[in-house]
């Protein structure tokens, strides 16, 4: 005997993908303090998957270094050298690409 499927819309409930966004974070190595912002792909829910990821290093950009005036376009940091990651700002999900 065949059953049938009976399947129910809530009203109201949409299913909405992950969007990608720009972390930024304070990181504090045993010689250095880095302040920058970190990507963060529709792929990974959180910030934290980012950190815990397989990949050796983070990638920073927008970072001052130990407070300096100056701020690099790109850095690469060890994980095996960082102490602490503080997040300043979880950042906002970035606005949907738009084709033309």
């Amino acid at each position: 005997m065949a059953t049938t499927l009976e399947i129910r819309r809530v009203e109201g409930l949409r299913y909405a993908p992950a969007r990608a966004r720009w972390a930024t974070v304070r990181i504090e190595t045993e010689g250095a303090v880095y302040v920058g912002r970190i990507y963060v792909p529709e792929t990974k829910k959180r910030l934290s998957d980012v950190i815990s990821d397989e990949r050796m290093f983070l990638s920073l950009t927008d970072v001052k270094v130990n407070d300096a005036q100056t701020v690099e376009s790109f850095v690469a940091l060890n994980k095996q050298y960082v102490k602490t990651i503080r997040v300043l700002d979880e950042g906002q999900p970035e606005a949907p690409k738009r084709l033309n």
